[in-house]
């Protein structure tokens, strides 16, 4: 009998928002009489209250093993569970609440959030539509998730419909005024939405190695004028509808020019034609760039180069993006070569894994690794390369980002070269740093230092090289 008074009181306390009151007693019941659900069940209730969800959790779930049984601590723990993004642990119990038969509209709303958390939206629409109609009560939370999903799948139109009828069950609610902000939101990307546009740029560049000569004299071989400016040109215009639902699509046209003042033999013109098409299920995006990329060198046709990479892209840690890609290209060299064992026509197979972190409000870490085996006509060229790729880019102020990147390349060539009697193996070690300075709206100013260390077993391969580029670019 003291025991159920101690119980009464402590419910008593509770419910007039004396929890720490109601934790001393209910530890004073516990004491007495040792294990009890409603007791279990309450000391839960008072740890969330408290803001000790680790605690509230154990004892909720002490609760659900006492009898006699109660049906809301289920709820209650897949609540506090969700709340600790302990999402696995939370679906744990979620299944024991659906074997036991219970079912309620916040259960079912639970595990909406929770399948939403795991990006299987379809599945999350159908246990929201299902919570409405086990809890009327539930209704316009219910649909404000329902409309997040759809923001989700961009299908806008029909989030900013779901999110006016949140707004009509209640318009003097707290989520009614946060969902009318969420359409207006919506109504903002879509009517700021432009499908068209490109980026126009110019620059000048400094390079003390344009035609890659080696880092040591070479008997027989005399070059001069290998370092020269230049001026750059860039141009791209780009196709990114707005689609709704999981398919995705962007097309892109770019051109590069880098024309010298003296090695015109080494100008450059690149003409690059790319389409993306993609389909997103939850976390995860699969998308199949096609490209084919057309270059002039000096001023005649040099290379044709065709590619497909299918891709996999997935949210994992936090924000934090992963990518994994397979892809096949195929590279055309239109000038004859010297003889057929330099021959560089051939096939190449790709394959790569990123991994990169958002930080701050613009920040970007990204880490690459790709592999890849150029199966060239001419033996000579042949080769397996890895390439390991770091790059930064550290906002500073509003207007000014600080950029940096590393890479190094192995290449190790298949065969004996013919020319010089000896396997060739290769390794290029790369870095940039610059700044972008943004000084007005659309309009980009930057500032680049890059070095590059290619050293090889063959003389001719081994070289230096610095470059130095100040350029502008446009945005329209």
């Amino acid at each position: 009998m003291a025991t159920e008074t101690l119980l009464e009181k402590g419910i008593q306390n509770y419910r007039q928002e004396n929890y720490e009151e109601a934790l001393e007693i209910f530890t004073r019941a516990k004491s007495v009489t040792g294990d009890s659900a409603p007791l279990a069940y309450y000391l839960g209730l008072t740890h969330k209250q408290l803001g000790d969800l680790i605690k509230a959790a154990g004892y909720l779930k002490e609760a659900i093993g006492l009898d006699p049984t109660i049906p809301q601590a289920y709820t209650e723990l897949i609540q506090i569970l969700y709340n600790l993004a302990d999402f696995q642990e939370a679906k744990k119990w979620l299944n024991v609440a659906e074997g036991r038969k219970f079912q309620s509209g916040l259960l079912s709303f639970l595990n909406g959030l929770i399948l939403a958390g795991e990006g299987r939206n379809t599945e999350a629409l159908a246990a929201f539509e299902e919570a409405k109609k086990l809890d009327p009560s539930l209704e316009a939370q219910a649909s404000f998730q329902i409309a997040v999903i759809q923001t989700k799948e961009r299908r806008y139109q029909k989030a900013r419909e779901t999110l006016k009828a949140v707004i009509a069950i209640d318009p003097a609610a707290d989520l009614s005024n946060f969902a009318r902000e969420y359409e207006q939101s919506l109504t903002r990307i879509v009517s700021k939405h432009q499908p068209w546009g490109g980026v126009a740029g110019a620059g000048y560049q400094y390079d003390d190695n344009v035609i890659l000569y080696p880092s040591s004299a070479i008997p027989g071989l005399l070059i001069t004028g290998e370092a020269d400016s230049s001026i750059l040109a860039t141009f791209r215009l780009y196709y990114n509808p707005l689609l709704e639902g999981p398919w995705l699509f962007n097309a892109q046209y770019s051109l590069y020019s880098n024309t010298y003042f003296k090695v015109h033999s080494y100008d450059l013109i690149n003409q690059t034609l790319s389409a993306t098409p993609g389909y997103s299920v939850g976390r995860n995006t699969f998308t199949l760039p096609v490209l084919y990329s057309y270059v002039w060198l000096g001023g005649i046709p040099y290379q044709g180069v065709f590619s497909a990479r299918p891709t996999w892209s997935f949210i994992t840690f936090r924000d934090h993006l992963s990518q994994i890609s397979a892809g096949y290209a195929r590279r055309n060299v239109f000038t004859a070569p010297l003889m057929e064992d330099e021959d560089r026509d051939g096939n190449l197979l790709l394959g790569s894994a990123s991994y990169i972190i958002p930080f701050w409000e613009k920040g970007i870490l990204n880490l690459t690794y790709e592999y890849s085996h150029d199966m060239t006509v001419g033996k000579n060229w042949e080769n397996r390369g890895q390439r390991l790729n770091l790059n930064l880019l550290v906002p500073i102020s509003k207007t000014l980002s600080f950029t940096l990147s590393g890479e190094y390349f192995y290449q190790d060539y298949a065969n004996i070269n013919s020319v010089f009697e000896v396997k060739r193996l290769d390794k290029t070690y790369s870095g940039t740093i610059g700044l972008i300075w943004g000084p007005i709206k659309n309009l980009n100013v930057t500032l680049q230092y890059y070095a590059a260390r290619a050293e090889s077993n063959m003389a001719i391969y081994d070289y230096r090289r610095n470059v130095y580029t100040l350029g502008l670019e446009y945005f329209f």
